[in-house]
């Protein structure tokens, strides 16, 4: 790795205090030496997410996510290292070096630097436009006759594009922006050979991702003209999949409530937020994706769909269930009373309203189930079984029998059909496609697991955290370890890179806290956080050091020769001749074992 790169990182690491910056996310109540939270990473009422200043790193006792204040962040933002390193450097007015990156990879980046620079400039164009023009006079009462007030005009950055086929072309010209850059951004467009604005004559909503960056626009017509909405096609730093709209604005009131509120257009979105339903978000018309799930999974722990009430709104509504729960999000859907949208039921009726459709909303499955059946004629038996037949997929998503079992029991009494038959019926179907047997989600492991572990797992977190605190441990007893191993995979890998980096001078934690495999960052935290070793003494180090890896091997013994006995019988029941190999190897490991521990 380039040696520019790595000071580079560790200057950025250095000027991002992991409380500073996690502060900024989520409340920390400090305890001891360690600051606690509710995990913003899963759901939770009991604190179990600490952080450790002296040390920078961070650990969730509930979720087992842990790292440092990049993982922090990348896991936050949803972004990968570079982009968490560049957050990082920018809140830390740290310059980005070019030299660490290909040529290529430069290009990239400038390239996207210029999209983000001329939506920028488009941005404040369309609201230019929207308050000194006279087209902008007749935008400003479409606006106010639907309720959307100047301060969600600025928090939101609405606009206006004129009636001229070239206007932004021309004035973004003259700002510098070149035509090329325009058409890689998508404000403008050729036709016949001419080059148009690619918005005209519409009332312009900025679509922003979730630090607040223009990445594309979306257009509508004041009138009845068509298509009454259009949206600035997917560029290198627009994708529908992976954007929804009012993020942005939307995030500390999910992250708050917990909950997000996911409706199909942007003025549904925007006139929610105008009557102080804070916490919502939209998927631009495009169907709710697995990247959008995955983006609400981190920061709410359920989703309420409040889509339109015709039939294509409940059918996407099906749909984005199914997607929310294998995202692991609590899921409801919302019934717009007299098939209304909820941008115009909002502004008629208000917003403790619609609070109380929030309120008495649909629980996600039984919304799924409801559907099912209205959509087929179940007065007769053809309709029963068609309606149960479609139905038995939305109970395998159940996290757990128990939950089933419950959706079951609902659709046994509204078909009015024997419960054990939709049991069987559901039990039938358990096979997937590829022949394998499908199981329901394993339940969260509750954190008294993780805090109280085993002995084996004990003596193994305490000989890796003495030798990542004193790597002068490590030689006495590397050769015996490497022999008898860790029984924990990420524990073997991270006794690995202990040993690779024992001569680090930059500090063997501090390495493991930023290391690209996940699993061992989270590892490291959770090690680093049960650390009671205090002002233990070297000679008492490395007694302990020496107890935990006799426990180790004790237990590899073990194991060794429960293996090998289980072989022997399997030999002894088959006369095969491998029988008095097994059991000389038994009683060489018993004689091990009776040595080195006795009879006990």
């Amino acid at each position: 790795m380039d040696q520019n790169f790595e000071d580079f990182k560790q200057k950025v690491k250095d000027s991002s205090d992991i409380v500073d910056v996690i502060s900024g996310y989520v409340s920390l109540q400090k305890r001891g030496r360690s600051y606690w939270a509710c995990c913003p990473f899963h759901g939770e009422k009991t604190p179990s997410f600490s952080v450790n200043r002296e040390n920078q790193f961070f650990y969730c006792f509930g979720c087992h996510t842990g790292g440092d204040v990049f993982t922090f962040v990348e896991k936050m933002e949803n972004v990968t290292f570079p982009e968490a390193l560049r957050i990082l450097a920018e809140r830390a007015r740290i310059p980005v070096p070019e030299t660490h990156r290909t040529a290529a990879d430069v290009r990239r980046a400038k390239a996207k630097e210029e999209l983000y620079g001329v939506n920028e400039l488009a941005g404040r164009y369309f609201a230019a436009c929207l308050t000194k023009t006279q087209y902008g006079g007749k935008v400003q009462a479409y606006l106010q006759n639907r309720g959307i007030t100047e301060d969600i005009i600025r928090r939101f950055s609405l606009g206006a594009s004129l009636p001229g086929f070239s206007s932004l072309r021309h004035n973004l010209s003259k700002k510098g922006a070149t035509d090329q850059q325009m058409l890689r951004a998508g404000l403008i467009r050729e036709k016949d050979g001419r080059l148009l604005d690619a918005f005209i004559g519409r009332f312009m909503i900025p679509i922003k991702d979730s630090r607040g960056r223009i990445i594309a626009f979306g257009g509508r017509m004041l009138g009845d003209g068509v298509p009454k909405y259009i949206n600035t096609g997917e560029t290198e730093i627009f994708q529908k999949r992976e954007t929804l709209f009012a993020l942005d604005v939307a995030l500390r009131a999910i992250r708050s409530a917990k909950e997000a509120i996911v409706v199909e257009g942007y003025m549904d979105a925007i006139s929610l937020h105008a009557a102080g339903v804070d916490r919502v978000v939209a998927s631009l018309g495009t169907a709710f994706s697995q990247e959008h799930a995955k983006l609400l999974s981190r920061i709410a722990e359920a989703v309420v769909f409040a889509y339109d009430s015709d039939d294509a709104g409940r059918r996407n509504a099906v749909r984005a269930v199914s997607i929310a729960k294998q995202a692991g999000l609590a899921v409801k859907v919302l019934n717009v009373p007299e098939g209304k949208d909820p941008d115009e039921y909002v502004r008629k009726a208000g917003r403790d309203a619609f609070e109380q459709l929030v309120k008495n909303a649909w629980d996600g499955t039984e919304f799924q189930i409801r559907y099912v059946i209205s959509q087929n004629n179940v007065t007769e038996l053809a309709g029963k079984v068609r309606a149960v037949s479609n139905i038995v997929p939305y109970l395998h998503e159940c996290r757990n029998e128990i939950e089933a079992a419950g959706y079951i029991k609902t659709v046994a009494q509204l078909l009015v059909i024997d419960e054990g038959l939709i049991r069987n019926e559901y039990r039938r179907n358990r096979r997937l496609p590829d022949g394998k047997t499908a199981a329901p989600a394993p339940a969260p492991q509750s954190a008294e697991l993780h805090s109280v572990p085993d002995a084996l797992a004990q003596a193994e977190a305490t000989v890796l955290l003495l030798f990542i605190r004193n790597p002068g441990l490590i030689a006495p007893q590397e050769e015996k370890l490497w022999a008898i191993g860790f029984k924990s995979s990420v524990r073997q890998r991270l006794f690995e890179k202990v040993l690779n980096l024992r001569q680090d001078k930059a500090g063997i934690a501090d390495k493991l806290l930023g290391d690209e495999d996940g699993e061992v960052q989270a590892e490291t935290a959770r090690i680093l956080a049960l650390d009671n070793t205090g002002n233990m003494s070297l000679d008492l180090q490395r007694q302990t050091v020496a107890d935990c890896v006799l426990l180790m091997e004790r237990q590899y013994l073990e194991a060794e020769y429960e293996k090998h006995s289980a072989l022997a019988g399997r030999y002894a029941e088959t006369n095969d001749p491998r029988l008095s190999a097994e059991l000389q190897i038994c009683n060489e490991l018993r004689g091990k074992i009776t040595k080195l521990y006795g009879n006990d």
